[in-house]
């Protein structure tokens, strides 16, 4: 063999291809390959092209496929074809059943021999379910209805009849779900907008032999946009006698509906599961209501994180109720109204008789994490939630009040506080107030500032860098449509060693982009790894060019805009 190393580079490189026997690609136990499967889907990969190596890869390609193949961003001619799929799972009564509603229906022959020349699928598909919206599901169907009318030429009057092929359609593909998804977990209750009602699905729900919804652990009700017709509210009234495991429920409401079946379904919902932990309410409007599913949630007590509100009205009798989930660690509270400070009589005799003395029993004592935004006219409602909070447990506050009021409440309730977000910021009258704050909250590394649209601002009012919490590694400005300069803000920064600088306007001017290269060339800013310019994301060519040198030069990595609103 020659000695000379190019050579013995050319003969390694070629030698697999002077052996008889073929490369095999290594197998890996089911459970390595799984791992490696859920990491590639967490990083938003495409698992299709595995499908090809070889059998045993595609076997374990395969579910992660099918768990949620209900995706609203495919192509049409995809969402027809797993349809298509489904039907070819359907067993021999259905199959018949779906060939004689076709004819029926004037479907050509054509269609209905291309809906079950596929056979018997490899895959026992719907067993793989994991995830379904009942929308996206009838999106689905009406996807193929919609072709097959236009594609084989179907009478135009055949269209008026859409509702009912989408209901039967529907229908016995939730049938063949339910007997054989043991794998659900998700289930979403909207419908598709051109669509009055859901199918009549309940009466599927009554046979013993199917698995139905017993195993799901995250049920979304969202009707925020139109009000609940019979069937949906019956599929919820079947719900709690089916699902007792749900530990997620997020519940969209649409405003100013007063449905007592439905608030009734959804309080005997949430009364029923063994372990609820993360719950979430948006659009009741209606006082008794509200206050009914409150009382509800006390059923969940020992189990409860998370709780998030939204365009409810909550009354502190709510709040006090709230309270007594000793587990509570995250509470996001926005656009409500209710909450008061005067006193009234309150007709519940087992709790305290006036507001004053509500307020006072009020303990969230493991709060981790709390949201305010919107809540009353009046602002000290902000400070009183801020003071109900166990001392020292508060990690992450968002508000959207900066008075003294509230700046006195955090200093004294939240010394340990980490990740701080004010939306509401106006420099001319804030600027003092945050400065007395900071000096005080010596341990908040992630600061986001927003700026309201309709505030202007100018150099000078943009509070000064040697305010900043020395301890700050993140900040985050997002600044709408206001044209700000930076140097002030960034050259005062001398005491912080931040990693992480988000900047998030509309535009970014020359002279800001050239604040913050020199910002971060300089000592004070020479931490900075992570930039994030948001807005318009056609930058100038000066923009551009120094960003290409912060990243060049000072090794920055450059957040690209669409992910901005991840960090």
């Amino acid at each position: 063999m020659s000695d000379n190393p190019l050579m013995k580079f050319m003969i390694n490189l070629f030698a697999p291809i002077q052996l008889k026997k073929p490369l095999v690609v290594p197998t890996l136990p089911a459970e390595c390959m799984y791992q490696i499967f859920q990491n590639l889907v967490d990083q938003g990969e495409a698992l299709h092209p595995y499908l090809l190596i070889n059998r045993y890869w595609c076997r374990n390609v395969i579910p992660f496929l099918w768990a949620r193949p209900f995706d609203d961003n495919l192509t049409p001619e995809n969402m027809h074809k797993i349809i298509l799929v489904y039907f070819s799972s359907l067993n021999d009564t259905e199959k018949s059943e779906l060939g004689d509603f076709l004819i029926q229906n004037s479907y050509d022959t054509e269609l209905i021999t291309e809906l079950f020349q596929q056979g018997k699928p490899l895959f026992n598909y719907p067993m793989m379910l994991q995830e379904l919206s009942i929308k996206n599901l009838e999106l689905f169907v009406h996807s193929l209805i919609f072709r097959y009318n236009m594609e084989f030429g179907c009478q135009m009057n055949q269209m008026n009849q859409m509702d009912d092929q989408l209901n039967f359609m529907t229908s016995i593909l939730w049938k063949l779900f339910l007997r054989n998804s043991i794998n659900f977990r998700s289930f979403r209750v909207d419908n598709y907008p051109d669509h009055d009602d859901i199918p009549e699905l309940s009466s599927y729900l009554k046979i013993p032999q199917n698995f139905g919804l017993s195993n799901i652990s995250k049920l979304e009700i969202d009707y925020s946009t139109q009000p609940m017709l019979k069937n949906t509210i019956n599929l919820l009234k079947m719900i709690p006698k089916l699902c007792k495991r749900i530990q997620i429920l997020s519940i969209k409401l649409p405003r100013f509906e007063n449905n007592s079946d439905a608030i009734e379904a959804i309080v005997s919902i949430i009364m029923t599961q063994d372990r609820l932990k993360e719950f979430s309410l948006e659009g009741v409007e209606n006082v008794k209501d509200s206050q009914s599913i409150f009382q509800a949630l006390q059923s969940q007590v020992r189990s409860l994180t998370s709780v998030e509100i939204d365009r409810v009205e909550i009354t502190t009798l709510s709040l006090y109720a709230l309270a007594k989930c000793t587990n509570l660690e995250n509470l996001k509270i926005s656009n409500c109204g209710g909450l008061r400070i005067q006193d009234i009589t309150n007709t519940v005799t087992t709790t305290p008789s006036t507001i004053d003395e509500m307020w006072n029993k009020i303990k969230f004592e493991n709060l981790k994490k709390l949201h305010l935004e919107k809540l009353s006219k009046n602002t000290i409602i902000s400070s009183l939630i801020i003071q109900t909070i166990g001392k020292s447990s508060l990690r992450e506050l968002t508000m959207d009040v900066i008075t003294q009021d509230t700046i006195n409440s955090m200093i004294a309730i939240c010394p340990d506080i980490t990740h701080l977000t004010l939306l509401n910021y106006q420099p001319s009258l804030h600027d003092h107030l945050l400065s007395s704050l900071f000096q005080s909250l010596q341990n908040v590394t992630h600061l986001t500032i927003q700026i309201p649209i309709s505030i202007s601002v100018s150099e000078s009012s943009i509070i000064s860098g040697k305010s900043l919490p020395p301890s700050l590694t993140y900040l985050k400005l997002q600044c709408g449509y206001q044209k700000i300069q930076l140097d002030g803000l960034l050259s005062d920064c001398c005491k912080t060693k931040l990693k992480v600088l988000i900047v998030d306007v509309v535009k970014i001017l020359y002279m800001d982009m050239k604040g913050i290269t020199s910002f971060i060339k300089g000592r004070a800013g020479s931490s900075v790894k992570y930039l994030g310019i948001g807005g318009d994301v056609k930058y100038n060519c000066k923009v551009i060019k120094e960003l290409e040198e912060l990243k060049e030069k000072c090794g920055v990595c450059v957040i690209p805009w669409y992910e901005i609103g991840k960090w």
